[in-house]
């Protein structure tokens, strides 16, 4: 029962990221996104997977503390600087197995993503960042993860392919 409570949780996380993307506002965009990361949290803490769990549980940080400091961009890089030690140090802490590392890199890739106005490079830190997160939903069992992480790689390099061959025009 706890494992098909957590597919349920992670799938209702993923379909509120997808539909975050929808929103027209930013903080609407958050918002949605830090709903999203309890599901996310949530789902990992049932699976079992520490490293997943403190991935989430310092995106959901951060998506709240971008939430209230979105315009100011001096305190956006102060938080990629506090997040990425803390980042480490969970590493160390939450070690599971050499695929824990996986989950670490989306979540170092994507707060340094953060800091970037490239769309190109955000989009390509989005496909890496999928694979990796792909890769520990595989070892943990995550179903829906699995899927939702599919679907991310898949249009991601869609979208990076074809504005890339836009920009190169």
């Amino acid at each position: 029962m706890k494992f098909i409570i957590s597919q349920i949780l992670g799938a209702i996380g993923y379909f509120l990221l997808a539909f975050s993307y929808f929103k027209k506002e930013k903080r609407e965009i958050l918002f949605i996104q830090i709903i999203a990361y309890i599901g996310f949290t949530t789902h990992y803490i049932l699976l079992e997977a520490v490293t997943g769990t403190a991935c989430n549980v310092l995106g959901f940080i951060a998506l709240i503390l971008i939430y209230f400091f979105s315009k100011d961009e001096k305190k956006k890089k102060i938080l990629v600087l506090i997040l990425i030690p803390l980042l480490i140090l969970m590493s160390f802490l939450s070690y599971e197995n050499i695929f824990s590392l996986f989950p670490v890199i989306a979540c170092l890739l994507t707060f340094n993503s953060f800091l970037s106005k490239e769309e190109s490079k955000i989009r390509f830190i989005g496909i890496i960042s999928a694979v990796c997160w792909l890769i520990y939903a595989i070892i943990h069992g995550s179903y829906s993860a699995i899927i939702f992480e599919v679907v991310t790689v898949v249009a991601t390099t869609i979208a990076y392919v074809k504005y890339k061959k836009v920009n190169a025009s």
